[in-house]
């Protein structure tokens, strides 16, 4: 009866249940836990994070390699011929079970219809031998690795299509040629989504000969590039106006096919497209994918566009909720702009709260740089109150601005601003902000009308933005040069400082954090490679006030942002100015 209590509780443990977590390593060590879904004899298909992916086999390391084979198999069902066998554990006790195989660790029994993997160490030296025997008896399972296509390394390449590169065991992987170095082949897959990093010494010969003839291929486009750059500069290109960076335009590639797109920006190499009905992030293809008509369009609004930003901007009137604010170039929907050596600061329209900007160049996978250089934090003064429209159901809400009562015009001079107006209840609200090159001060108060029975209470929240945008689909060899050394550091008001790395999984690092420590701030720091050349520092003032940290309840890393709110608590509805919220914008 024990033994039959263990095999219970190991076969909720160990059978292939479909919720369960695998670990799946790749080639360099990094590690994912996702849901098994089926493998092939090229890949194998997982869920992570509420979405599917397919790796390549050829990625993944041999003990994943040899744990996709197992799962792929005790997913099936076992052979109903098999007769049962008499299972028994190092303490003599004894199930009856049909077996479905065995390795050297572990061994593989259909018990009433459930498929479970057990470790061989819990089973006697009698039931090891018989897995052994049984193991032998089974015939050999044959190799389903399709042979990858042949490919003429005498016939023309082309850096725009996918090949099939194969590995010394066999396993092929489809992507496009993006790199050969000393230690590995760089792979584009997915449409570009995806990189993925080959070992060099793991390819197959005729695949580690395609990568070189690739490679010189990529060198000679380089030169090409470069001819190119400078033929569009002395370029006759058509008439365009400002209105057409907003609209989408026909493009042709090199081989007769057409795309839709709206042109974002460009450099020598690449042009950044976007396909709005699509996506909401660009896409990037080399001018020498073009042809010539739409090179000489490409170069007509990349012209424009540098026109645009360096022009005087036109103004856009205040209206209702919105402030006055540029309507064009550089400062386009900010009313106020403070500009400093390393960052930038822009106050939107909307007018309750700023955007903080690093003057950085934009980083490959990482958040696109802008004018103002790229995102790294938001600002707002928040509001919210408790609807009870339906008692059964009370929802919290926030406050709408219905009007400010008056607007200052745009500007990139000013260092304070205090904007007052009404809320959606017809209550009243005050914010303040003060900019210095060190940093922001945040003050503010709010006041319910007379009579109100839904309360509103106040705080300034913040938002640290995601440093790599498309990571659920990304390699961490692709992640790890946008994150760097980045980490965020948290000072609770008792204890000691905690470290928060970009690369760390939340579950790994709350496992070391004591419940509720970090509700309760005295400071919040983020530093390394993603913000450099500058440290922001989050310094709340502690007496009376509370800073606490909160995370998106989808997210898995801190490298997916982090978001702060700082409240009173005496006064629900003020920011008191000798309590204001600073934040230090520093030098590394």
């Amino acid at each position: 009866m024990r033994f039959f209590l263990f095999l219970s509780f190991s076969i909720a443990c160990f059978a292939q249940d479909p919720n369960a977590l695998h670990p799946f390593t790749d080639v360099n060590g990094r590690t994912l836990e996702a849901k098994f879904i089926e493998a092939s004899a090229e890949s194998v298909k997982i869920e992570w994070n509420g979405q599917t992916f397919e790796l390549p086999l050829i990625t993944l390391d041999t003990e994943t390699q040899s744990l996709v084979d197992r799962l792929s198999k005790t997913t099936a069902p076992s052979d109903s011929s098999t007769d049962v066998q008499k299972w028994t554990d190092t303490q003599g006790r004894t199930i009856e079970a049909k077996f479905v195989k065995s390795d050297k660790l572990t061994l593989t029994i259909d018990w009433n219809g459930k498929v479970t993997t057990l470790p061989l160490t819990m089973f006697s030296a009698s039931s090891r031998k018989l897995a052994a025997e049984l193991q032998n008896q089974q015939t050999k399972v044959p190799e389903t690795n399709a042979p990858a296509p042949k490919i003429d390394l005498k016939g023309g390449m082309d850096l725009s299509k996918e090949y099939p590169w194969q590995n010394s065991a066999g396993k092929t992987a489809y992507g496009l040629f993006v790199e050969l170095g000393k230690s590995e082949l760089k792979i584009s897959m997915n449409r570009g989504t995806r990189e993925v990093a080959i070992p060099v010494d793991s390819l197959s010969k005729d695949s580690l000969a395609l990568a070189k003839k690739l490679q010189i291929l990529a060198s000679s486009e380089q030169k090409e590039l470069a001819a190119l750059a400078k033929k569009r500069k002395a370029m006759k290109v058509p008439s365009v106006t400002e209105a057409d960076l907003e609209i989408e335009h026909d493009f042709m590639n090199s081989g007769g096919q057409a795309v839709k797109a709206q042109f974002m920006e460009a450099d020598d190499k690449m042009v950044s497209l976007l396909m709005a009905r699509r996506s909401r992030t660009p896409f990037k293809l080399a001018w020498t994918s073009f042809a010539d008509e739409s090179v000489a369009k490409l170069e007509a609004l990349r012209r424009k566009r540098v026109e645009v930003d360096n022009a005087k901007p036109k103004i856009i009137a205040a209206k209702g909720n919105r402030l006055s604010h540029y309507g064009s170039g550089k400062y386009k929907g900010y009313n106020t702009v403070f500009e400093a050596e390393t960052y930038s600061v822009g106050i939107p329209a909307t007018g309750s709260g700023l955007h903080i900007f690093v003057k950085q160049e934009a980083v490959k996978d990482g958040v696109p740089a802008g004018p103002l250089g790229i995102l790294r934090m938001s600002v707002s003064f928040g509001t919210s109150y408790t609807d009870r429209t339906n008692p059964e159901r009370p929802r919290r809400r926030g406050r709408g601005i219905k009007s400010f009562d008056s607007s200052p015009e745009p500007s990139s001079e000013r260092d304070e601003i205090k904007l007052t107006g009404k809320f959606t209840n017809d209550g009243t609200f005050e914010y303040n902000i003060r900019m210095t090159r060190k940093g922001l001060e945040f003050w503010s108060r709010i006041k319910d009308p007379s009579g109100e029975d839904w309360p509103t209470s106040h705080h300034v929240g913040m938002s640290f933005k995601g440093t790599v945008p498309g990571v659920r689909n990304m390699q961490m060899n692709q992640i790890k040069p946008v994150i760097g050394d980045g980490a965020f550091y948290a000072q609770p008001v008792e204890g000691k400082t905690v470290k928060l790395p970009f690369g760390d999984s939340w579950v790994e690092l709350m496992k070391n954090v004591k419940r509720g420590a970090l509700s309760n701030l005295k400071s919040f720091e983020a530093k390394g490679a993603p913000y450099d050349p500058m440290r922001i520092i989050v310094t709340p003032f502690v007496k009376d006030m509370k800073l606490e940290y909160s995370r998106t309840y989808s997210y898995m890393y801190p490298l997916q942002g982090i978001s702060l709110r700082y409240t009173s608590l005496e006064k629900k509805t003020e920011i008191p100015r000798n309590r204001a919220l600073k934040i230090n914008l520093l030098p590394k």
